[in-house]
């Protein structure tokens, strides 16, 4: 059956790509409650350092994407990627503020290494426009969300049972566990890569700057104050790099890459409803449980484990949906997906502020968090399945880091959103019931974004070379 029939290689970067979100997750969702229990950090800073984190995440793929295209390649970035996420979730088991956000940063390039270099793998199994691409694509969501399942819950579960470090220990194990299977089937990938030549001088003055990149990168977490200022430089200067690879192409292949960023943007926003999971929704559910209205010991955090958890059960339906769907002749291009995702994702925020206004607290969240995942299913794989078929060699692991780097965007602006909506909401009419004003301002927000990408929909057409 088509759905199931994958090379074996794609289930051992699934297997590397679970224990790199099992990471992420866990520590995303403990990050705001870890700076304000342990640090003693007011709330609107701890959610500023919770954006960044989130930001960092996914727009350091980029610089992973540069270095497997044009200096280390695939195989060896995704390695080195790997090790500095392990010794980052090692320093983490530190209390110490310092250690802490050095192995923030760590972890950080580590995985940023690691994500955009495994995803553009994937997309080197399988010939260009075979249907089983996003299929594949989708079996790597699949894994990725097991880990991203199991993250918040076993960290909650430490926190509880052990203490607030145990659950970066149990990140590094997993990690290593992945890299020893990548090294046995290291030979798997030999022929499918393509390896630019770099002198060993090269590659160790490459491994040089990415632990000092790691040591400047902790210091910004550090000093918070200066954050605003190096994500927007990182971004400009990402994005500036990205045009000018873009530029060098000729015309066809330059504006469909162009409608690549164009979408790459407008998923950003997606992220910016689904990464609230971390922040304002983590927040309210946190009221709630101080006020004995969800009955749990467990922290906040634990509940953004049914995130991933649906995600799990609706990547096989939503791959099965499509199929079924392109067996009737009917098949849903990329720009229709990635608007139908966004909306799901302003739905699941209108879920939430239906559960603040209301005692209906388990059907809104249940339903908002669903919403929230069936987004992700809808555009994750159909993104990852276009760059890796419009992207030209040499480009295409930059471009799939350039998609990681709007989604780490879409985090930061999340926090924005988060403490944005907190002012906003007070002018607002129900300011009397906590956080239905901040999700009711979201949900209006990323509905305006879901009209703009509509009316553009005509004009991304034309540039992929698909008619109006």
């Amino acid at each position: 059956m088509e759905l199931f029939k994958h090379p074996k290689a794609l289930w051992v970067l699934a297997f590397g790509k679970l224990w790199d979100t099992f990471s992420y997750y866990g520590t995303q969702t403990i990050l705001v409650l870890y700076f304000m229990h342990i640090f003693k950090l007011p709330r609107s800073e701890s959610i500023l350092l919770y954006g960044a984190y989130a930001a960092f995440t996914y727009a350091i793929p980029i610089m992973g994407g540069v270095l497997g295209d044009k200096w280390l390649g695939s195989r060896n970035t995704l390695l080195l990627g790997a090790v500095l996420n392990i010794a980052g979730n090692l320093l983490l088991i530190s209390y110490n503020r310092y250690f802490f956000c050095l192995g923030l940063a760590a972890s950080l390039v580590g995985s940023g290494l690691y994500k955009g270099t495994a995803t553009h793998m994937v997309g080197t199994l399988y010939a260009a426009g075979e249907t089983r691409k996003e299929a594949g694509y989708t079996w790597l969501y699949f894994a990725v969300n097991v880990g991203g399942s199991l993250g918040p819950l076993v960290y909650g579960f430490m926190i509880y049972a052990v203490g607030w470090s145990a659950g970066f220990l149990c990140s590094a194990i997993g990690l290593a566990l992945g890299l020893c299977w990548f090294i046995f089937n290291w030979q798997t990938y030999e022929d499918k890569q393509h390896q630019p030549n770099i002198s060993h001088v090269g590659v160790e003055l490459t491994y040089l700057a990415l632990l000092v990149g790691s040591v400047l990168l902790s210091l910004t977490f550090y000093y918070p104050a200066s954050l605003n200022t190096v994500v927007g430089l990182f971004f400009v200067g990402s994005i500036g790099y990205i045009l000018i690879m873009i530029i060098k192409y000729q015309s066809a292949m330059r504006q469909r890459l162009l409608a690549l960023l164009i979408m790459s943007f407008f998923g950003m926003f997606y992220f910016a409803a689904g990464m609230q999971i971390g922040t304002s929704i983590t927040l309210f559910l946190q009221l709630k449980i101080q006020q004995g209205v969800i009955h749990t010991q467990l922290p906040a955090s634990t509940f953004s484990t049914l995130y991933c958890l649906f995600v799990l059960l609706l990547a096989p339906v939503i791959t099965g949906l499509w199929f079924w769907l392109r067996a009737r002749g009917i098949q849903l291009l990329i720009i229709n997906k990635l608007a139908v995702g966004i909306f799901l994702g302003a739905l699941g925020i209108a879920c939430f502020a239906f559960a603040a206004a209301t005692n209906w607290i388990a059907v809104g969240l249940i339903l908002g968090i669903l919403l929230l995942s069936a987004g992700e299913v809808v555009i994750a794989p159909a993104i990852y399945t276009a760059i890796s078929d419009i992207a030209p060699q040499g480009l295409k692991t930059t471009m799939m880091g350039c998609w990681f780097l709007f989604i780490g965007m879409g985090g930061y602006v999340s926090s924005l959103l988060a403490k944005f909506s907190d002012k906003v909401g007070k002018f607002l009419p129900f300011k009397s019931v906590a956080y239905v004003n901040e999700f009711l301002f979201i949900t209006g927000f990323i509905v305006l974004v879901v009209g703009c990408l509509v009316l553009l929909i005509p004009r991304l057409k034309r540039m992929l070379g698909i008619g109006g």
